[in-house]
Protein backbone atom coordinates (compact mmCIF):
# COMPACT_ATOMS: atom_id res chain seq x y z
CA UNK A 1 0.00 0.00 0.00
CA UNK A 2 1.21 3.22 -0.98
CA UNK A 3 1.98 5.75 1.77
CA UNK A 4 -0.33 8.24 3.21
CA UNK A 5 -3.09 7.52 0.47
CA UNK A 6 -5.37 7.59 2.83
CA UNK A 7 -4.51 10.34 5.19
CA UNK A 8 -4.58 14.14 4.30
CA UNK A 9 -1.22 16.11 4.02
CA UNK A 10 -1.88 18.24 7.27
CA UNK A 11 -1.25 14.70 9.56
CA UNK A 12 2.12 14.67 8.45
CA UNK A 13 3.41 17.80 9.70
CA UNK A 14 5.81 17.76 12.65
CA UNK A 15 3.87 18.77 15.75
CA UNK A 16 6.19 21.57 16.87
CA UNK A 17 8.08 22.76 13.43
CA UNK A 18 4.84 25.00 12.28
CA UNK A 19 6.03 27.65 14.75
CA UNK A 20 9.50 26.84 14.95
CA UNK A 21 10.96 26.96 11.04
CA UNK A 22 9.84 30.91 11.26
CA UNK A 23 11.89 31.40 14.27
CA UNK A 24 14.73 29.67 12.79
CA UNK A 25 16.31 32.12 10.61
CA UNK A 26 16.15 34.65 13.49
CA UNK A 27 19.08 36.59 14.34
CA UNK A 28 18.97 35.79 17.97
CA UNK A 29 18.97 31.86 17.29
CA UNK A 30 22.57 31.64 17.59
CA UNK A 31 23.15 34.16 19.91
CA UNK A 32 22.81 33.78 23.83
CA UNK A 33 20.05 36.06 25.04
CA UNK A 34 19.32 38.13 27.77
CA UNK A 35 18.82 41.85 28.53
CA UNK A 36 20.98 43.93 31.57
CA UNK A 37 19.77 47.40 32.71
CA UNK A 38 22.60 50.10 33.09
CA UNK A 39 21.80 49.90 36.91
CA UNK A 40 22.01 45.77 37.21
CA UNK A 41 24.80 45.11 39.57
CA UNK A 42 27.88 43.93 37.43
CA UNK A 43 28.85 40.86 36.12
CA UNK A 44 32.14 39.26 37.88
CA UNK A 45 34.05 39.18 35.42
CA UNK A 46 34.25 41.11 31.87
CA UNK A 47 35.57 40.33 28.35
CA UNK A 48 37.17 43.96 27.87
CA UNK A 49 34.71 45.64 29.96
CA UNK A 50 32.03 44.87 27.79
CA UNK A 51 28.78 43.18 29.37
CA UNK A 52 27.16 40.44 27.35
CA UNK A 53 22.86 42.14 27.00
CA UNK A 54 23.95 45.40 27.96
CA UNK A 55 26.69 46.59 25.87
CA UNK A 56 26.01 47.65 21.95
CA UNK A 57 27.94 46.85 19.24
CA UNK A 58 29.33 49.89 18.40
CA UNK A 59 31.47 49.90 22.20
CA UNK A 60 32.57 46.15 20.73
CA UNK A 61 34.26 47.69 17.87
CA UNK A 62 36.00 50.90 19.95
CA UNK A 63 37.33 48.77 22.40
CA UNK A 64 38.63 45.59 20.73
CA UNK A 65 39.08 47.36 17.54
CA UNK A 66 39.15 45.33 13.63
CA UNK A 67 38.11 41.91 14.21
CA UNK A 68 40.69 39.33 11.74
CA UNK A 69 37.39 37.84 10.42
CA UNK A 70 33.65 38.66 10.62
CA UNK A 71 30.55 37.52 8.98
CA UNK A 72 26.32 36.98 9.62
CA UNK A 73 26.16 33.36 10.98
CA UNK A 74 22.80 33.84 12.25
CA UNK A 75 23.73 36.10 14.58
CA UNK A 76 26.83 38.52 13.89
CA UNK A 77 30.46 36.20 14.74
CA UNK A 78 33.56 37.88 14.90
CA UNK A 79 37.23 36.77 15.71
CA UNK A 80 39.98 38.44 17.63
CA UNK A 81 43.28 36.55 18.04
CA UNK A 82 43.82 35.04 21.61
CA UNK A 83 46.26 36.96 24.43
CA UNK A 84 49.33 35.24 24.66
CA UNK A 85 48.05 31.69 22.70
CA UNK A 86 49.03 31.59 19.33
CA UNK A 87 47.40 30.35 16.34
CA UNK A 88 44.01 30.42 18.77
CA UNK A 89 40.85 32.49 18.23
CA UNK A 90 38.25 34.38 21.01
CA UNK A 91 34.87 34.14 19.24
CA UNK A 92 32.74 37.21 19.89
CA UNK A 93 28.85 37.07 18.88
CA UNK A 94 26.11 40.33 18.54
CA UNK A 95 22.82 39.97 17.93
CA UNK A 96 23.53 41.63 14.41
CA UNK A 97 25.70 43.87 13.16
CA UNK A 98 24.16 46.77 14.64
CA UNK A 99 22.58 45.11 17.83
CA UNK A 100 23.60 44.00 21.62
CA UNK A 101 26.58 42.47 22.51
CA UNK A 102 25.48 38.47 23.15
CA UNK A 103 28.55 36.81 24.11
CA UNK A 104 32.10 36.07 24.13
CA UNK A 105 33.96 32.38 23.67
CA UNK A 106 37.81 33.15 24.75
CA UNK A 107 40.62 31.42 24.57
CA UNK A 108 42.40 34.69 26.85
CA UNK A 109 42.73 33.68 29.79
CA UNK A 110 41.75 36.67 32.36
CA UNK A 111 44.77 37.32 34.66
CA UNK A 112 43.86 36.09 38.40
CA UNK A 113 41.62 33.06 36.79
CA UNK A 114 44.90 31.09 35.13
CA UNK A 115 43.31 27.69 37.79
CA UNK A 116 40.56 26.38 38.79
CA UNK A 117 41.87 27.04 42.22
CA UNK A 118 41.97 30.42 41.73
CA UNK A 119 38.65 30.94 39.85
CA UNK A 120 36.66 28.75 42.85
CA UNK A 121 38.28 31.48 45.49
CA UNK A 122 37.51 34.24 43.72
CA UNK A 123 33.92 32.98 42.34
CA UNK A 124 32.92 30.65 45.08
CA UNK A 125 30.75 27.27 44.58
CA UNK A 126 29.66 26.69 41.18
CA UNK A 127 26.33 26.36 39.96
CA UNK A 128 27.23 23.16 37.70
CA UNK A 129 30.04 21.15 37.59
CA UNK A 130 30.60 18.79 34.25
CA UNK A 131 33.57 16.72 34.33
CA UNK A 132 34.61 14.71 31.05
CA UNK A 133 37.52 12.85 30.21
CA UNK A 134 40.13 15.82 29.05
CA UNK A 135 38.40 18.99 30.37
CA UNK A 136 36.12 19.87 33.46
CA UNK A 137 33.56 23.04 33.23
CA UNK A 138 32.35 24.73 35.75
CA UNK A 139 28.97 27.05 35.53
CA UNK A 140 28.80 30.67 37.35
CA UNK A 141 25.62 31.74 34.87
CA UNK A 142 24.36 34.30 37.69
CA UNK A 143 27.96 35.65 37.57
CA UNK A 144 28.18 35.60 33.67
CA UNK A 145 31.10 33.41 33.35
CA UNK A 146 31.36 29.82 32.16
CA UNK A 147 35.19 28.07 32.71
CA UNK A 148 36.87 25.24 30.91
CA UNK A 149 39.72 23.79 31.92
CA UNK A 150 42.16 21.03 31.19
CA UNK A 151 42.83 17.48 33.01
CA UNK A 152 45.47 19.49 35.18
CA UNK A 153 43.40 22.39 36.41
CA UNK A 154 44.35 25.02 33.78
CA UNK A 155 42.07 27.56 32.27
CA UNK A 156 42.00 26.67 28.44
CA UNK A 157 38.51 28.62 27.88
CA UNK A 158 36.03 31.45 29.14
CA UNK A 159 32.11 31.86 28.13
CA UNK A 160 30.83 35.35 28.72
CA UNK A 161 27.39 35.06 28.76
CA UNK A 162 24.33 37.55 30.18
CA UNK A 163 24.32 37.19 34.19
CA UNK A 164 21.86 37.77 36.97
CA UNK A 165 19.63 34.57 35.94
CA UNK A 166 21.33 31.07 36.92
CA UNK A 167 21.01 28.64 34.69
CA UNK A 168 20.91 25.71 36.84
CA UNK A 169 18.68 26.77 39.92
CA UNK A 170 19.26 25.55 43.56
CA UNK A 171 17.44 22.48 43.29
CA UNK A 172 18.82 20.46 40.34
CA UNK A 173 21.90 17.85 40.06
CA UNK A 174 24.73 19.72 40.55
CA UNK A 175 27.64 17.80 39.23
CA UNK A 176 27.76 15.25 36.51
CA UNK A 177 31.08 12.91 35.87
CA UNK A 178 31.68 11.42 32.80
CA UNK A 179 35.82 11.42 33.48
CA UNK A 180 35.70 7.70 33.71
CA UNK A 181 34.47 7.10 30.47
CA UNK A 182 37.09 5.71 27.80
CA UNK A 183 39.06 8.17 25.28
CA UNK A 184 41.66 8.00 23.00
CA UNK A 185 43.66 5.42 21.26
CA UNK A 186 43.04 2.49 23.02
CA UNK A 187 45.57 -0.49 24.05
CA UNK A 188 45.93 -3.22 21.93
CA UNK A 189 43.35 -6.20 23.39
CA UNK A 190 45.30 -9.25 24.25
CA UNK A 191 42.28 -11.37 23.28
CA UNK A 192 39.69 -9.84 21.00
CA UNK A 193 36.06 -11.08 20.76
CA UNK A 194 34.30 -13.83 18.35
CA UNK A 195 31.80 -12.03 16.14
CA UNK A 196 31.31 -14.91 14.11
CA UNK A 197 28.40 -15.19 11.70
CA UNK A 198 28.35 -11.18 11.81
CA UNK A 199 27.80 -10.42 8.54
CA UNK A 200 27.40 -6.54 7.03
CA UNK A 201 26.57 -4.71 3.47
CA UNK A 202 26.24 -1.22 2.89
CA UNK A 203 24.70 0.89 -0.08
CA UNK A 204 24.58 4.62 -0.85
CA UNK A 205 20.95 5.62 -2.19
CA UNK A 206 20.91 8.77 -4.42
CA UNK A 207 17.99 10.96 -2.66
CA UNK A 208 18.18 13.99 -5.04
CA UNK A 209 14.39 15.49 -5.42
CA UNK A 210 13.40 14.38 -9.30
CA UNK A 211 11.63 17.96 -9.97
CA UNK A 212 11.31 21.16 -7.69
CA UNK A 213 7.52 20.45 -8.07
CA UNK A 214 8.36 17.61 -5.16
CA UNK A 215 9.77 20.10 -3.08
CA UNK A 216 7.47 23.25 -3.64
CA UNK A 217 5.56 24.52 -6.81
CA UNK A 218 7.23 28.11 -4.90
CA UNK A 219 10.73 26.77 -5.83
CA UNK A 220 10.10 26.14 -9.47
CA UNK A 221 12.22 28.93 -11.13
CA UNK A 222 14.85 29.32 -8.43
CA UNK A 223 15.66 25.57 -7.36
CA UNK A 224 19.25 24.86 -8.13
CA UNK A 225 20.95 22.14 -6.80
CA UNK A 226 24.89 22.67 -5.97
CA UNK A 227 25.58 18.84 -4.95
CA UNK A 228 22.98 15.43 -4.13
CA UNK A 229 21.82 14.70 -0.88
CA UNK A 230 22.07 11.08 -0.17
CA UNK A 231 20.63 8.26 2.32
CA UNK A 232 23.96 6.03 3.14
CA UNK A 233 22.82 2.57 4.34
CA UNK A 234 24.37 0.12 6.42
CA UNK A 235 22.85 -3.47 7.33
CA UNK A 236 24.54 -5.87 9.93
CA UNK A 237 23.08 -8.94 10.22
CA UNK A 238 23.71 -11.99 12.50
CA UNK A 239 21.86 -15.17 13.41
CA UNK A 240 18.36 -13.99 10.90
CA UNK A 241 18.18 -10.43 12.23
CA UNK A 242 18.91 -7.56 10.27
CA UNK A 243 19.22 -4.32 10.96
CA UNK A 244 19.76 -0.97 9.15
CA UNK A 245 21.18 2.23 9.91
CA UNK A 246 20.55 5.16 7.36
CA UNK A 247 22.18 8.36 7.45
CA UNK A 248 20.41 10.67 5.90
CA UNK A 249 20.83 14.29 4.05
CA UNK A 250 17.64 15.64 5.74
CA UNK A 251 16.46 17.64 7.73
CA UNK A 252 14.17 15.41 9.45
CA UNK A 253 11.22 13.06 9.10
CA UNK A 254 8.55 12.19 11.58
CA UNK A 255 7.37 8.97 13.14
CA UNK A 256 4.39 8.29 10.66
CA UNK A 257 6.70 8.20 7.46
CA UNK A 258 9.48 6.24 9.60
CA UNK A 259 6.56 3.97 11.08
CA UNK A 260 6.10 3.14 7.39
CA UNK A 261 9.38 2.74 6.13
CA UNK A 262 9.86 0.09 8.99
CA UNK A 263 7.12 -1.75 7.55
CA UNK A 264 7.88 -1.66 4.20
CA UNK A 265 11.85 -2.90 5.18
CA UNK A 266 9.98 -5.45 7.39
CA UNK A 267 8.73 -7.33 4.04
CA UNK A 268 12.38 -6.94 2.27
CA UNK A 269 13.56 -9.21 5.10
CA UNK A 270 14.86 -5.78 7.88
CA UNK A 271 14.19 -6.26 11.51
CA UNK A 272 14.55 -2.79 12.41
CA UNK A 273 15.20 0.26 9.98
CA UNK A 274 16.99 3.79 12.26
CA UNK A 275 16.66 6.45 9.74
CA UNK A 276 19.04 8.78 11.33
CA UNK A 277 18.45 12.66 9.53
CA UNK A 278 22.01 14.89 9.57
CA UNK A 279 18.59 17.84 10.12
CA UNK A 280 19.94 19.37 7.34
CA UNK A 281 18.72 22.85 6.65
CA UNK A 282 19.62 22.65 3.09
CA UNK A 283 17.41 20.08 2.41
CA UNK A 284 13.52 19.47 1.12
CA UNK A 285 10.74 20.37 3.76
CA UNK A 286 9.83 16.69 4.29
CA UNK A 287 7.56 17.55 7.21
CA UNK A 288 5.40 20.38 5.58
CA UNK A 289 5.99 23.01 7.80
CA UNK A 290 6.16 25.67 5.13
CA UNK A 291 3.24 24.81 3.99
CA UNK A 292 3.67 22.75 1.42
CA UNK A 293 4.22 19.01 2.48
CA UNK A 294 5.96 16.79 -0.30
CA UNK A 295 4.03 13.98 -0.21
CA UNK A 296 4.98 12.52 -3.51
CA UNK A 297 8.75 13.08 -2.37
CA UNK A 298 8.55 11.60 1.12
CA UNK A 299 6.98 8.24 -0.55
CA UNK A 300 10.16 8.44 -3.05
CA UNK A 301 12.10 8.78 -0.15
CA UNK A 302 10.45 5.40 1.90
CA UNK A 303 10.74 3.65 -1.10
CA UNK A 304 14.20 4.17 -2.45
CA UNK A 305 15.71 4.08 1.46
CA UNK A 306 13.72 0.59 2.27
CA UNK A 307 14.47 -1.13 -1.28
CA UNK A 308 18.37 0.56 -0.56
CA UNK A 309 18.40 -1.41 2.58
CA UNK A 310 17.24 -4.51 1.09
CA UNK A 311 20.20 -3.89 -1.42
CA UNK A 312 22.75 -4.12 1.38
CA UNK A 313 21.07 -6.98 2.97
CA UNK A 314 21.38 -9.12 -0.33
CA UNK A 315 24.95 -8.09 -0.62
CA UNK A 316 26.09 -7.94 2.35
CA UNK A 317 29.52 -10.02 3.45
CA UNK A 318 31.10 -11.61 6.43
CA UNK A 319 32.96 -9.35 8.99
CA UNK A 320 36.37 -10.21 9.21
CA UNK A 321 36.99 -7.41 11.82
CA UNK A 322 34.85 -4.77 13.58
CA UNK A 323 36.47 -2.08 15.21
CA UNK A 324 36.27 1.24 17.09
CA UNK A 325 37.42 4.37 18.59
CA UNK A 326 36.20 7.47 20.14
CA UNK A 327 38.18 10.59 21.20
CA UNK A 328 37.46 14.31 22.26
CA UNK A 329 38.32 16.82 20.53
CA UNK A 330 40.16 19.92 22.22
CA UNK A 331 38.07 22.68 24.23
CA UNK A 332 40.22 25.70 23.86
CA UNK A 333 38.00 28.91 23.75
CA UNK A 334 35.00 27.31 25.21
CA UNK A 335 33.73 25.78 21.77
CA UNK A 336 36.01 23.20 19.50
CA UNK A 337 37.65 25.99 17.20
CA UNK A 338 36.55 25.53 13.50
CA UNK A 339 34.28 22.90 14.21
CA UNK A 340 31.64 23.02 17.13
CA UNK A 341 29.96 25.66 19.28
CA UNK A 342 26.57 25.74 21.68
CA UNK A 343 24.89 28.88 21.08
CA UNK A 344 22.68 28.67 23.46
CA UNK A 345 24.63 27.54 26.52
CA UNK A 346 28.49 28.16 25.44
CA UNK A 347 30.70 25.86 26.60
CA UNK A 348 28.60 23.48 27.75
CA UNK A 349 28.92 21.31 24.63
CA UNK A 350 30.38 16.91 23.92
CA UNK A 351 33.13 17.63 21.59
CA UNK A 352 33.32 13.83 20.91
CA UNK A 353 33.56 12.36 18.26
CA UNK A 354 33.11 8.33 17.71
CA UNK A 355 33.83 5.96 14.59
CA UNK A 356 32.84 1.96 13.85
CA UNK A 357 33.77 0.17 11.05
CA UNK A 358 33.38 -3.06 9.49
CA UNK A 359 35.99 -4.77 7.44
CA UNK A 360 35.54 -6.89 5.08
CA UNK A 361 36.92 -10.57 3.79
CA UNK A 362 39.21 -8.20 1.36
CA UNK A 363 40.60 -6.71 4.25
CA UNK A 364 39.07 -3.31 2.90
CA UNK A 365 36.30 -1.30 4.63
CA UNK A 366 32.23 -2.46 4.08
CA UNK A 367 31.43 0.87 5.79
CA UNK A 368 32.43 3.18 8.19
CA UNK A 369 30.04 4.91 11.21
CA UNK A 370 30.52 8.45 12.29
CA UNK A 371 28.84 9.74 15.00
CA UNK A 372 28.95 13.43 17.07
CA UNK A 373 26.59 16.52 17.40
CA UNK A 374 26.40 19.85 15.35
CA UNK A 375 23.23 21.38 13.69
CA UNK A 376 23.91 21.03 9.98
CA UNK A 377 22.96 24.74 8.73
CA UNK A 378 25.96 25.81 7.35
CA UNK A 379 24.96 27.37 4.05
CA UNK A 380 22.58 30.37 4.07
CA UNK A 381 20.69 30.00 0.77
CA UNK A 382 18.88 26.85 2.15
CA UNK A 383 16.82 24.34 -0.43
CA UNK A 384 17.09 26.85 -3.27
CA UNK A 385 20.69 25.27 -3.05
CA UNK A 386 20.03 21.99 -1.97
CA UNK A 387 23.62 20.49 -0.72
CA UNK A 388 24.44 17.94 1.88
CA UNK A 389 26.74 20.73 3.45
CA UNK A 390 29.39 19.50 5.67
CA UNK A 391 28.28 16.32 5.82
CA UNK A 392 28.33 15.96 2.35
CA UNK A 393 31.86 16.66 2.14
CA UNK A 394 32.89 14.23 5.51
CA UNK A 395 31.43 10.99 3.94
CA UNK A 396 32.81 11.80 0.56
CA UNK A 397 36.21 12.02 1.78
CA UNK A 398 36.05 9.05 3.92
CA UNK A 399 34.96 7.09 1.46
CA UNK A 400 37.34 7.82 -1.30
CA UNK A 401 40.16 7.30 1.17
CA UNK A 402 38.76 3.65 1.22
CA UNK A 403 36.41 3.94 4.44
CA UNK A 404 33.63 1.69 2.73
CA UNK A 405 30.28 3.44 2.64
CA UNK A 406 30.58 6.50 5.31
CA UNK A 407 27.48 7.20 7.18
CA UNK A 408 27.02 10.16 9.70
CA UNK A 409 24.29 9.47 12.38
CA UNK A 410 24.25 13.18 14.44
CA UNK A 411 24.12 13.43 18.29
CA UNK A 412 22.43 15.19 20.57
CA UNK A 413 22.59 18.63 18.66
CA UNK A 414 19.78 20.61 20.81
CA UNK A 415 21.31 24.12 22.89
CA UNK A 416 22.22 24.80 19.98
CA UNK A 417 25.06 23.36 19.16
CA UNK A 418 26.28 24.19 15.83
CA UNK A 419 29.15 24.79 13.32
CA UNK A 420 32.08 26.84 14.57
CA UNK A 421 33.31 27.41 10.91
CA UNK A 422 33.74 31.22 9.91
CA UNK A 423 30.64 31.79 7.29
CA UNK A 424 27.46 30.16 6.00
CA UNK A 425 29.30 29.34 2.43
CA UNK A 426 29.56 26.53 0.56
CA UNK A 427 33.81 26.74 0.60
CA UNK A 428 32.95 27.10 4.23
CA UNK A 429 31.38 23.70 4.76
CA UNK A 430 33.84 22.09 2.39
CA UNK A 431 36.83 22.95 4.88
CA UNK A 432 34.55 21.95 7.46
CA UNK A 433 33.76 18.59 6.01
CA UNK A 434 37.00 17.77 4.48
CA UNK A 435 38.48 18.64 8.10
CA UNK A 436 36.55 16.23 9.87
CA UNK A 437 37.17 13.52 7.60
CA UNK A 438 41.06 13.72 8.14
CA UNK A 439 40.12 13.45 12.19
CA UNK A 440 38.06 10.40 11.50
CA UNK A 441 40.63 9.20 9.37
CA UNK A 442 43.05 9.49 12.37
CA UNK A 443 41.13 8.36 14.78
CA UNK A 444 40.66 5.22 12.91
CA UNK A 445 44.47 4.70 12.81
CA UNK A 446 43.72 4.06 16.08
CA UNK A 447 40.48 2.09 16.14
CA UNK A 448 40.96 -1.73 18.17
CA UNK A 449 38.64 -4.51 17.78
CA UNK A 450 36.16 -5.09 21.01
CA UNK A 451 37.31 -7.82 23.72
CA UNK A 452 33.77 -9.01 23.93
CA UNK A 453 30.64 -9.00 21.45
CA UNK A 454 26.88 -8.60 21.37
CA UNK A 455 24.66 -7.65 19.03
CA UNK A 456 21.02 -6.44 20.44
CA UNK A 457 18.29 -4.49 19.22
CA UNK A 458 16.01 -3.15 21.95
CA UNK A 459 12.71 -1.35 20.61
CA UNK A 460 10.60 1.24 22.79
CA UNK A 461 7.50 2.53 22.39
CA UNK A 462 7.60 5.72 23.91
CA UNK A 463 4.43 8.60 25.17
CA UNK A 464 5.42 12.27 25.59
CA UNK A 465 3.20 14.74 27.27
CA UNK A 466 2.28 17.83 25.05
CA UNK A 467 2.66 20.51 27.71
CA UNK A 468 3.54 23.29 24.83
CA UNK A 469 0.41 25.00 25.08
CA UNK A 470 1.27 26.73 21.93
CA UNK A 471 1.52 23.59 20.09
CA UNK A 472 -1.02 21.20 22.39
CA UNK A 473 -4.18 22.38 20.06
CA UNK A 474 -2.68 22.12 16.62
CA UNK A 475 -1.32 18.53 17.60
CA UNK A 476 -4.98 16.61 16.95
CA UNK A 477 -4.77 17.65 13.12
CA UNK A 478 -1.49 16.69 12.35
CA UNK A 479 -0.19 13.58 13.81
CA UNK A 480 -2.16 10.48 15.48
CA UNK A 481 -1.93 11.39 19.90
CA UNK A 482 -2.81 9.05 22.75
CA UNK A 483 -4.35 10.43 25.66
CA UNK A 484 -2.82 13.85 24.78
CA UNK A 485 0.19 12.53 24.77
CA UNK A 486 2.30 12.08 21.33
CA UNK A 487 3.55 8.30 20.72
CA UNK A 488 7.58 8.06 19.55
CA UNK A 489 10.29 5.70 19.58
CA UNK A 490 13.39 4.87 21.37
CA UNK A 491 16.01 2.10 20.56
CA UNK A 492 19.10 0.50 21.93
CA UNK A 493 21.50 -1.66 19.97
CA UNK A 494 24.44 -3.21 20.86
CA UNK A 495 27.45 -4.11 18.50
CA UNK A 496 30.39 -5.59 19.92
CA UNK A 497 30.97 -3.38 22.91
CA UNK A 498 29.37 -0.53 20.96
CA UNK A 499 26.02 0.79 22.36
CA UNK A 500 23.85 2.84 20.19
CA UNK A 501 20.82 4.73 21.43
CA UNK A 502 18.24 6.50 19.56
CA UNK A 503 16.98 9.82 20.56
CA UNK A 504 13.11 11.13 18.83
CA UNK A 505 14.51 14.94 18.46
CA UNK A 506 16.94 16.93 19.31
CA UNK A 507 18.62 16.44 22.61
CA UNK A 508 20.37 19.50 24.41
CA UNK A 509 23.96 17.92 25.78
CA UNK A 510 22.72 18.35 29.21
CA UNK A 511 20.20 15.82 28.77
CA UNK A 512 22.76 13.50 27.08
CA UNK A 513 25.34 13.71 29.57
CA UNK A 514 22.99 12.18 32.01
CA UNK A 515 22.15 9.04 29.60
CA UNK A 516 26.18 8.43 28.88
CA UNK A 517 27.00 8.78 32.29
CA UNK A 518 24.74 5.19 32.44
CA UNK A 519 26.07 3.91 29.35
CA UNK A 520 28.91 1.12 29.54
CA UNK A 521 29.65 0.10 26.27
CA UNK A 522 32.87 1.95 23.83
CA UNK A 523 31.89 4.06 22.10
CA UNK A 524 29.26 5.45 23.92
CA UNK A 525 27.28 6.48 20.60
CA UNK A 526 23.67 8.80 20.86
CA UNK A 527 21.85 9.58 17.72
CA UNK A 528 19.52 12.08 17.61
CA UNK A 529 16.23 12.74 15.17
CA UNK A 530 16.14 8.93 14.68
CA UNK A 531 12.99 7.72 13.71
CA UNK A 532 11.11 11.01 14.46
CA UNK A 533 11.78 14.70 14.95
CA UNK A 534 10.18 16.14 17.95
CA UNK A 535 12.73 19.02 18.04
CA UNK A 536 14.56 20.92 21.03
CA UNK A 537 14.68 18.43 24.22
CA UNK A 538 15.80 20.78 27.22
CA UNK A 539 16.03 19.59 30.67
CA UNK A 540 13.31 21.37 33.11
CA UNK A 541 15.44 23.56 34.99
CA UNK A 542 16.70 25.42 31.80
CA UNK A 543 13.57 25.65 30.69
CA UNK A 544 12.45 29.29 29.67
CA UNK A 545 9.27 30.98 28.65
CA UNK A 546 9.06 32.12 24.93
CA UNK A 547 12.71 31.80 23.98
CA UNK A 548 13.53 30.12 20.76
CA UNK A 549 14.33 26.53 21.60
CA UNK A 550 11.20 26.26 24.35
CA UNK A 551 9.13 27.12 20.80
CA UNK A 552 10.30 24.18 19.43
CA UNK A 553 9.88 21.75 22.03
CA UNK A 554 6.83 19.46 22.72
CA UNK A 555 7.82 20.70 26.94
CA UNK A 556 9.53 20.73 29.89
CA UNK A 557 8.72 17.07 30.74
CA UNK A 558 9.99 15.12 27.14
CA UNK A 559 13.52 15.51 28.76
CA UNK A 560 12.88 13.09 31.73
CA UNK A 561 10.69 10.84 29.47
CA UNK A 562 13.53 10.13 27.11
CA UNK A 563 16.65 10.04 29.72
CA UNK A 564 14.39 7.59 32.03
CA UNK A 565 13.16 5.25 29.13
CA UNK A 566 17.09 5.40 27.81
CA UNK A 567 17.79 4.24 31.45
CA UNK A 568 15.35 1.18 31.14
CA UNK A 569 16.87 0.30 27.66
CA UNK A 570 20.44 0.09 29.04
CA UNK A 571 19.03 -2.57 31.37
CA UNK A 572 17.20 -4.76 28.69
CA UNK A 573 19.33 -7.84 28.46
Amino acid sequence: MKFMTNRTPGRCLLIVAVFAMTCSESSFAQAPKGAIKGDDPPPALTYHGLVPGLSKSDEVYTKLGKPTFEAAWYSWKMLYPAAGRPGLEDEVQLSDKDGIYASTEAASVPAGFEEMKLVREKLGREEYELRMPTFRLLDYTAQGVRFVFNKEGKTIGVAYVPHLNARVHGGARKLVDLSGLKEGPQPAPDAVADWKGLTCGATTVNITPKSPEWIDPRYREKYQPHDPIFARIVVFEKDGLAIALVGADLFGMSNVECTALQEKAKKLGLAHVVLASSHNHAAPDTLGVYGHYPMEYNQFLIDSIAEGASRALKNRKPVKMLRTASRELPMDGARVIGYFRNARNPGIIDPTISAIQAIGPNDKPIATIVNFACHVEGISAGVEELTADFPGYMCEQIASKQGGVAVFLNGAVGGMVSGDNKARTHDEAKVMGEGLAKIVQDLLSTAQPPTTFQFQFVHRRVELPITNLRLRDRVKDRRPTTRGRVVTEMSLLRLGEAEIITLPGEVLPEVSFEILEKMTGFPRILVGLANDQLGYIIPPYDFRDGEYEESMSVGPATAPVIQETAWRLLQEK
